[in-house]
């Protein structure tokens, strides 16, 4: 059984292990089949807020909002990166969750989101 509820599969599912969770945060290692691109960690990013420990959000489709403060504060250079992700708060079947993209301590990206859950 996969640590993540969410419909994607291989190529575009990106999530690869929960490492650790909470009911508002979790880090999660990422991985591609190529050096990702922009828009492949931010799908990467939200694809990690399926490891929150939160049955709210969990086995529920969630839509993509908006994107705030994206940084892409360093050229991707490898293929595995872990996602610290947090759920900074929830309205009805909103929530907005931050999150940082590191390849080891190096950070690759930092931003925040808004999902909508079906």
């Amino acid at each position: 059984m996969s640590d993540f509820a969410i419909p994607h599969v291989a190529p575009l599912r990106f999530v690869k292990e929960r490492i650790s969770a909470t009911l508002e945060d979790a880090l999660v290692e990422i991985g591609f089949n190529e050096i990702p691109t922009f828009g492949m960690l931010i799908e990467a990013a939200t694809q990690s807020s399926s490891g929150i420990l939160n049955d709210e959000i969990n086995g529920r489709v969630g839509f993509l909002v908006t994107l705030k403060n994206i940084k892409l504060l360093h050229e991707p250079q490898v293929t595995t990166y872990q996602v610290n992700i947090h759920l900074d708060y929830k309205l009805d079947d909103l929530r907005s969750l931050s999150f940082t993209i590191y390849d080891n301590d190096i950070i690759i990206m930092t931003g925040s989101f808004t999902i909508t859950l079906r």
